[in-house]
């Protein structure tokens, strides 16, 4: 039998718990796929769309219903009577699942993001998913729970299924089942920081080996070097996360990736030294991730990054 799921690295509670429920057909009516960009929520979600619409691929089956754009969902893409047409989708979300099956015997609908629809408009989905219709599916994803981004409301009428980091080597395996080099694939899969979709998008950009390269130099200039030099390299850092926060897109954070860098040169250097020496490199990639939790807990990402260089700079 043919695992639907085989092209989604990692995550193997949330896909046996989808495969349960389709084998059982005791699917919910509404979930919420939650975990960061990059992990394989869109992708599971269409391998479980697929599952339930066998009758023809999803891109021209009848009864699927996507949105994975970047831009904001309008409420015109999902009320039922809008004052104006859908500006992307033929109907909007609620007359998609108003209409019965026209192939199979169910709908399923997909938002990639939740976070794109408005507060207000999140308000007009709630009801959707307050009155399920019998056999429609409705998907949604997000990176985070908080009330911010998905209406605890809404939460609160999805099944939750959680996306957590994928380790480096099933990255890797992913990586290498789709022909990328062998050296390349364990090289990105580090990078990847548990992203297999990121992994997959950059595999053929060699632009990602060549920064990978140049923040890895900057990282070796810093060691031994006088205060100003890692003060400067955490300066351009945040300069560039700040950039990077203005911008729209699939765009890496720069500051993450250039300590996911870092990352494997601090280990490369800890296992290939021993007693003492060994212990400063250890302590520095410990640092490394503490690094990464202060920034994604809105610590002044300037202070963070001067803090964790000025250590590395005392290494010899």
């Amino acid at each position: 039998m043919i695992d639907l799921f085989s092209a989604v690295a990692g995550h193997t509670q949330a896909l046996d718990q989808l495969r349960s429920q389709v084998d059982s057909n005791r699917l919910a009516h509404a979930y919420l796929f939650v975990g960061e960009s990059g992990l394989g929520k869109t992708t599971t979600a269409r391998a479980l769309a697929t599952s339930l619409l066998p009758e023809t691929p999803l891109g021209r089956h009848p009864d699927y219903w996507e949105d994975d754009r970047i831009k904001p969902l309008s409420i015109n893409e999902i009320r039922l009577l809008p004052d104006k047409p859908p500006e992307f989708h033929e109907l909007s979300l609620q007359a998609f699942l108003n209409l019965k099956p026209a192939l199979g015997t169910r709908r399923v609908a997909l938002i990639a993001n939740a976070g794109r629809v408005r507060d207000q408009d999140q308000s007009v989905l709630l009801k959707t998913l307050e009155e399920p219709h019998p056999h429609r599916v409705i998907i949604l994803t997000t990176p985070s729970l908080n009330p911010f981004v998905v209406l605890p409301t809404v939460v609160s009428r999805c099944q939750r299924v959680f996306f957590h980091p994928v380790p480096s080597p099933e990255i890797e395996k992913l990586l290498a089942a789709q022909g990328v080099d062998a050296g390349r694939a364990k090289l990105i899969a580090e990078l990847a920081r548990g992203r297999p979709g990121w992994a997959l998008r950059v595999a053929g950009d060699h632009v990602v080996i060549e920064l990978h390269h140049e923040w890895t130099r900057r990282l070796e200039e810093v060691f031994g070097a006088p205060a100003d030099v890692p003060l400067q390299v955490a300066a351009e850092l945040d300069a560039g996360q700040m950039a990077w926060r203005r911008t729209e897109g699939e765009a890496e954070d720069p500051a993450l990736f250039a300590i996911a860098s870092w990352q494997i040169e601090l280990r490369k250097r800890m296992l290939a030294s021993r007693d003492s020496e060994q212990g400063r490199w250890a302590r520095l990639l410990e640092l490394s991730y503490d690094t990464l939790g202060y920034l994604e807990q809105n610590v002044s990402p300037r202070l963070a990054l001067e803090t964790f260089l000025l250590e590395c700079r005392k290494a010899s």
